[in-house]
């Protein structure tokens, strides 16, 4: 391992493309002054240091006074700069409708994007929030560079939490010379594509948008699912539906499968242990389908490494992601044989409502505070 010194980390920052030789020799010249540049570092040093060098963000633990005014700082400001001007943040709002729910609202390059918070006081920012949600503020297109968050030896109350900005080989390197861990996956995530060309709020548009953080895997087998989706459900109906069934895609017909799957299925791991099966595959297809037709809603997917219970179709309600509940039908399926209940099919679509009109809600409020500083 390379000897842990702000020297070493800047020479190495340099060598990897992080850092411009110019960039580093600035911030060496201002660390000498009151450090010595060729003392061993801990590990808290590193973290310290990385976003002098400009290729992290830090997210403040403690008080930061008021903190719509601190994520404008950060986002607007931190964010720019680190990514050397790929990801521009403006018009942050923090927003609170009339549930008293809270989300963040900005135009990052021009395009709306919403972030789910929650705060205690509106002197700490919700260091959660950006952790789950920073993927809104990775370059895409062809840079290679997304944030990962530095991974701590000790956990302390009041600590910040550093992003770096950095390709995954930069990231193994970083970690391998220096020590440093992240959380998540040691994987590239999906990058960005091109914006939406469907007319926004339309399926179209969120399906669009769904597909520029989807693997080409997932987008080849969300496709293969939805080529023949009257076709499928036609076979499933003539293989394994009595004639008595309600085959109308309303809310009401999601009772009767219920009845159907608890007559198959004695438990939640009976439907599991079948979930390739005819009637399984069928019955996720018809509530899936059921879903969309009595909502805005649509089909989803995803495959991502290490997250099993993303290979499964889902469905998302037609809303940003930070108000989504998202709904897995195989999962629905289950829960309705291991509670012997066929009315949990039903409520899904309730759940999915709720998100739809979380969103309404927060466009409302959103709305009302423009109207209010244009007055």
């Amino acid at each position: 391992m390379t000897r842990r010194t702000v020297r070493e980390l800047a020479g190495r920052l340099v060598g990897l493309g992080m850092v411009a030789e110019e960039k580093a020799a600035e911030v060496l010249a201002g660390i000498g002054k009151r450090n010595d540049l060729d003392e061993e570092l801990k590990e808290h040093d590193i973290f310290g240091w990385l976003p002098e060098f400009g290729i992290a963000i830090s997210v403040h633990g403690e008080d930061v006074d008021y903190v719509e005014d601190y994520y404008r700082y950060l986002l607007e400001g931190e964010v720019a700069e680190c990514t050397g001007g790929a990801v521009v943040v403006s018009d942050l709002v923090l927003v609170r409708d009339e549930d008293d729910y809270e989300f963040l609202h900005f135009l990052r390059n021009g395009e709306s994007v919403w972030w789910s918070v929650e705060h205690q006081s509106d002197d700490y920012a919700d260091q959660g929030a950006v952790a789950t949600q920073i993927i809104d503020l990775n370059p895409g297109g062809d840079d290679p560079r997304v944030f990962y968050q530095l991974l701590r030896e000790t956990v302390e109350a009041c600590q910040d939490d550093v992003h770096v900005l950095a390709s995954p080989a930069q990231a193994r390197a970083l970690r391998d010379e220096f020590g440093l861990d992240f959380y998540g996956p040691d994987v590239e995530w999906p990058r960005r594509g091109a914006a939406p060309t469907a007319e926004p709020g339309t399926v179209e548009w969120y399906m669009q948008e769904d597909r520029r953080l989807m693997t080409e895997s997932a987008k080849e087998f969300l496709d293969r699912w939805l080529s023949d989706m009257d076709g499928a459900l036609d076979a499933w109906r003539s293989g394994f539906l009595p004639e008595d069934f309600p085959f109308d895609f309303s809310l009401d017909s999601l009772d009767a499968l219920g009845r159907l799957v608890l007559d198959r299925f004695p438990a939640r791991a009976a439907v599991r242990e079948a979930a390739e099966a005819p009637f399984v595959v069928g019955a996720v297809r018809y509530l899936g389908e059921t879903l969309i037709r009595n909502g805005p809603n649509h089909w989803g997917y995803q495959d991502l490494v290490g997250d099993v219970d993303d290979w499964m179709p889902k469905i998302r309600p037609n809303t940003p992601d930070a108000f989504q509940l998202i709904v897995t039908p195989l999962h629905e399926l289950c829960a309705a044989a291991g509670d012997r209940d066929p009315g949990i099919l039903g409520r899904s679509a309730e759940e999915l409502h709720g998100s739809v009109d979380r969103y309404a809600k927060a466009l409302r409020a959103l709305g009302s505070m423009r109207s209010e500083v244009d007055v």
